[in-house]
């Protein structure tokens, strides 16, 4: 049986272990081998005033999570997703759907009416998002500029 607690800097080595876990294997393949970047890049994502993660647990285990941030936005207020992800060997059971239902709930008591992440078109994240009920902003634009 899982559960879902909300997380805070307390969980920061947890959260390091299984965020590096993941993305750093396929289809991913990133370099999360500098610790400090590591550490920093977490930080950042749970240890400001409007910060919100999640952690999903199966049996006292950490298997999943999601980091992100509430804004207020003309639209109403909004839970910006920064990072979600459930352990590789626990993907494809449904956990992901049941975990993203359980934030919803969680989110909206906090006032908040829309859920907003961005993810690579051909990740297979993009397929479980449509699944999900998200769907593509096709006026949103990302961009970037390497200096």
């Amino acid at each position: 049986m899982s559960e879902i607690k909300e997380l805070g800097m307390r969980d920061i080595g947890e959260l390091k272990q299984l965020f590096s876990g993941i993305f750093s294997a396929e289809p991913w393949n990133d370099d999360w081998s500098d610790d400090l970047q590591l550490h920093s890049y977490i930080e950042e994502l749970i240890g400001n005033s409007n910060s919100v993660a999640f952690g999903l647990f199966s049996e006292g285990e950490l298997i999943g999570a999601s980091m992100g941030s509430i804004k207020h936005w003309w639209q109403g207020t909004e839970y910006h997703i920064d990072e979600f992800f459930i352990k590789t060997a626990e993907q494809g059971k449904g956990l992901g759907t049941g975990f993203l239902e359980a934030i919803e709930e969680r989110v909206r008591s906090k006032g908040v009416t829309r859920i907003f992440l961005q993810t690579d078109r051909h990740a297979p994240a993009y397929k479980f998002y449509l699944k999900n009920g998200f769907t593509d902003m096709t006026d949103h634009v990302s961009l970037v500029k390497n200096i």
